[in-house]
């Protein structure tokens, strides 16, 4: 970095402390909304002359909080520069939220201004001032900010609020705007919601609006909002996905993945949408409206028939009939005109009709319970000895294991089968046995303290269709827990029958799971990297300090993901520092084959380096660290390296080397040997099962099948203890609660997160799994 780009951020950290001037919440702001990552940002074009400065009092903020949100204009702004400017509710938001906001509102000191003015306009006692404002007994300075507190709930009279029961359909953000209010307020009021399930039949209790919100939308007529990456559209009402996709000529799929945080079912008036401009087809801007229809126009022609039409567009003859109701298509003459289905449009209703399925509600099955108020700490198990029905849905495979255990041989003339002397399990088999193994052990030591579980196993193998008779059988809309399924292509059968009859479905093994977004009653236990990667980044950058460099080596052509963590990463890193004045000792690195050898020239001599890959291929991690190992063993350059719990399963990784690179890695499941809980499972593991449970030196080293140790032991019993004792301590809601709820597991460290608003939970907990240069091996759980 050159000197004057230093000085400037220096300059810009100053300012940080010395200049910000809050406003006041009476302020209305004219500007646009958009929702990135879950946090709402009003939308500023930079215009000439602007400064971070004057764009920070404008919109009530500090410039330090300006940089979080856009780290890259560190470096200096220019007109048209688009900047996210966070909506700070009590401080830059309209009076509306900040009623709602249900803590406190931020007043910027007048000159003039004294603690009984204050009493007066906010209609509390001076004493109540200086409780929330210590010193605030002196000489109140201009420009200083007080908080002021909101009334609580308790002190509001009840004749300040209207109920409202719940109807099928029915939105959190629909019945917000219907009442004038913002969702936030809804869920404040009603605790119960803050888990994502709106509850068909409910009450909520609504805070009447005082008055309607100040800040105002721009003329929608105004010139698009871009920047370098998107074009921003304004939401007008009618708008779906559906049509966005088609203005743009874009895919449903990739506006979603831009727009997480937006519902695709019901957008929100005046927000803005982002649009990547690098994926926008320009001729979509010169399509005529007709081309945009949900049909074709169809002229029939001589000798055409319904059946050959629907071949030639890709339908069926019942779509091209209810397409057009009035007409009798048996006998069409020439120049009849029909209407034709698009395939976008049969696909849109497909997803339609799919959404009004999930939304029925099962009368036999629909539960009332109030939203106002969640006791965790009510619920007795001991006292109503619920009976806790788990279905476990796995691939056994019983017949692949019964015909390998048949073994063919010649007697006399004769080809005979016999009984395999050593029973064996089948490779296929094996992992689902031993899941199951350790799912008997949960159950035994549950019922020894008191536990009442009825278990329904089945076989789902070899096929879809053994998956589908056995969710017809009844006993299976009675359970509490579905455990399963195991593979991907069983997963949305059974996702859907979970939120029909609002079962509990644990999804224990894969890390692919595209139906969490969609089923509030599912549990990820295995989440893929991606979706733990601000954990990952929130680690190694409480790392750096200014005693060590932090090297980060990337492929020469990084995938997404690997630059999604990447970017993760340097930002928290810098964010951290910029604050204090500092530019971190950070590097970023492409590699290839050519230059891996030329690593070592990137390391520094007199600090430690901590070096991460965030490479998921296999060859690029096991050549750096065989690099990084002769690197260690012939100079005195202090290295630690951090990896991830993919590495766990490479082959190619030498141990040693390893361990002499003062490794550690990220893991969501890892055993500490010399832990009690570890050795008293191990010890009745063996006394069950008669091997041993988790291999002693499991890590990089491949495993022989016929190997006797069991992988999935240990797995199986974390699962089923960790959520029969959940449903134990908090009864069947226990979702509702499941953020205070701490036990310790044998190899994983729980924690579990909601995916989105309306999406199921995800195991977001980690492990330090460390390897030391004395061949030490330790487990640090991670929070």
């Amino acid at each position: 970095m050159n000197r004057s780009s230093f000085i400037l951020i220096i300059f810009l950290v100053i300012n940080l402390f010395c200049g910000t001037n809050i406003k006041s919440q009476t302020n209305d702001v004219v500007a646009d909304k958009v929702i990135i990552s879950g946090k709402t940002y009003y939308l500023h074009v930079v215009q000439k002359g602007e400064g971070f400065y004057g764009i920070a009092k404008k919109y009530g903020v500090s410039q330090k909080e300006i940089h979080e949100a856009n780290p890259d204009a560190i470096f200096g702004l220019k007109p048209g520069d688009v900047l996210y400017i966070p909506v700070i509710e009590g401080r830059n938001s309209n009076v509306s939220e900040v009623e709602a906001s249900g803590e406190f509102i931020y007043h910027t000191i007048q000159k003039g201004q004294t603690l009984f003015y204050l009493s007066q306009k906010y209609n509390i006692t001076v004493e109540e001032i200086k409780r929330n404002n210590p010193g605030s007994d002196k000489e109140l300075l201009i420009g200083t900010i007080f908080k002021i507190p909101v009334l609580k709930e308790s002190d509001k009279q009840e004749n300040n609020f209207v109920y409202h029961t719940v109807q099928a359909k029915e939105t959190l953000y629909g019945i917000s705007k219907r009442y004038n209010t913002s969702v936030k307020s809804i869920i404040e009021n009603n605790p119960a919601l803050k888990n994502g399930i709106l509850p068909v039949g409910s009450k909520l209790r609504i805070e009447k609006s005082i008055e309607p919100a100040k800040i105002a939308v721009k003329d929608k007529q105004e010139q698009a909002i871009e920047d370098e990456q998107y074009l921003y559209h304004r939401i007008i009402s009618g708008e779906t996905v559906y049509s966005l996709s088609k203005k743009y000529d874009l895919p449903q799929e990739e506006l979603e993945r831009h727009n997480p945080d937006l519902n695709p079912s019901e957008l929100p008036l005046g927000f803005m949408v982002r649009i990547p401009k690098d994926q926008i087809n320009s001729s979509s801007k010169n399509k005529k409206d007709s081309e945009k229809a949900d049909f074709i126009v169809h002229v029939m022609k001589r000798k055409e028939t319904v059946y050959s039409i629907a071949k030639k567009y890709g339908v069926t003859v019942q779509q091209i009939q209810d397409a057009n109701p009035t007409k009798i298509l048996s006998n069409v003459k020439k120049g009849t005109k029909i209407k034709v289905p698009t395939l976008e449009y049969l696909a849109l209703k497909k997803d339609q009709e799919r959404l009004n399925e999930l939304n029925k509600i099962d009368k036999d099955k629909k539960r009332y319970f109030d939203t106002i108020q969640v006791n965790c700490d009510e619920y007795d198990y001991y006292l109503y000895n619920d009976m806790i029905k788990v279905a476990v849905l796995l691939p056994f495979d019983v017949e692949a294991t019964r015909k390998v255990n048949i073994i063919k041989k010649i007697e006399g003339e004769e080809e005979i089968e016999v009984d395999r002397e050593g029973p064996v399990v089948s490779s296929r088999s094996r992992v689902f046995a031993e899941f199951y193994e350790g799912v008997l052990m949960a159950v035994d030591s549950l019922k020894k303290q008191g536990a009442n579980i009825t278990l329904f196993t089945y076989d789902t193998a070899p096929d879809t269709n053994k998956v589908i008779q056995i969710l017809n059988r009844p006993e299976l809309k009675t359970v509490d827990f579905i455990i399963g399924p195991a593979y991907g292509s069983n997963l949305k059968l059974v996702s859907d029958f979970s939120v029909k009859n609002s079962i509990k479905m644990i999804y224990p093994l894969s890390s692919v799971n595209p139906e969490l977004n969609h089923n509030p009653y599912s549990f990820q236990v295995n989440p893929p990297d991606s979706m733990l990667f601000q954990n990952y980044s929130d680690y190694i950058g409480g790392l750096q300090n200014e005693r060590n460099r932090v090297l980060v080596l990337k492929s020469a052509e990084p995938l997404h993901q690997e630059e999604q963590l990447v970017n993760e990463i340097k930002n928290k890193i810098f964010l951290k520092n910029l604050s204090l004045g500092i530019v971190p000792d950070f590097k970023e690195i492409s590699f290839s084959a050519k230059d891996v050898q030329g690593i070592k020239a990137l390391l520094s001599e007199d600090k430690e380096n901590i070096v991460v890959i965030p490479s998921p291929e296999e060859a690029d991690v096991s050549k750096i660290i065989t690099t990084l190992h002769g690197v260690v063993e012939s100079s005195d350059i202090k290295i630690r390296l951090i990896g991830f719990g993919s590495w766990l399963r490479y082959q190619t990784i030498n141990p040693e080397a390893i361990h002499d690179l003062n490794t550690q890695i990220l893991t969501s499941y890892a055993l500490d040997h010399s832990d009690p809980s570890v050795k008293n499972f191990a010890y009745k593991y063996r006394q069950w099962f008669k091997c041993e449970p988790y291999a002693v030196g499991p890590y990089f080293i491949r495993s022989n099948k016929n190997a006797n140790y069991s992988r999935y032991g240990i797995w199986g019993f974390d699962v089923a203890y960790y959520f029969f004792r959940a449903y134990m301590k908090y009864g069947s809601d226990f979702e509702y609660c499941i953020d205070q709820f701490q036990d310790q597991q044998v190899q994983f460290n729980f924690n579990f997160k909601r995916s989105s608003n309306w999406g199921g939970f995800y195991n977001q907990g980690l492990n330090i799994l460390g390897f030391t240069p004395s061949l030490d091996v330790y487990r640090t759980p991670l929070n």
